[in-house]
């Protein structure tokens, strides 16, 4: 019995830690983000390979509402200069004239409960509830509950909130990188 106990002791006392990612975003610093498998493994697996084989490395900020979101993960992205992305704002905030591609791989839209506050990771969609996610994601610079249900949420910046705060459409990822499993 005393080993059950120790054993029951030392699960509780064992933190579950979640994989981040460190973003880095050029000129502006860098931000960490925290994933959850454990809500969204199927999308949490997905965005990991592609930062794995550097998907990520160049893209471009290509969307800001004020008070609403950042998006980035257009592939198309890449070969657009900052300058051109700053001056030609679609009407949703992106930067128009992109192809809105993505990685090519199609992930599951998977159900979970995890809502929309300010700094959550939540996964673009062509449509609500759809299974069109892929590489492009988006952060809420404000609690968006209307989405609740909508978008999956997937993650959330645990470090480098302030970063957040100074990007702007236009402005480049240097680099995604694993910080832990």
């Amino acid at each position: 019995m005393p080993a059950l106990l120790a054993l029951l002791a030392a699960t509780v006392a064992t933190p579950v830690t979640q994989p981040e990612i460190d973003v880095t975003i050029q000129s502006k610093g860098s931000f960490v983000i925290e994933l959850y498998p454990g809500q969204a493994p199927k999308l949490v697996a997905h965005v990991l390979d592609l930062v794995d084989h550097k998907f990520y490395d160049g893209l471009l900020i290509h969307r800001k509402v004020p008070g609403f979101v950042i998006q980035t993960g257009d592939a198309s992205s890449k070969t657009v200069s900052s300058a051109f992305a700053r001056k030609h704002a679609g009407k949703y905030g992106e930067v128009t004239g992109l192809q809105d591609k993505g990685s090519g791989t199609r992930v599951p839209y998977e159900i979970n409960d995890l809502t929309h506050e300010k700094y959550t990771v939540g996964m673009a969609l062509e449509s609500p509830m759809d299974d069109s996610g892929d590489s492009q994601f988006f952060i809420n610079l404000a609690d968006n509950f209307r989405l609740n249900g909508m978008y999956e949420v997937f993650g959330r910046v645990v470090k480098g909130t302030s970063v957040i705060d100074k990007i702007e459409r236009g402005d480049r990822i240097k680099t995604i990188r694993r910080v832990s499993d």
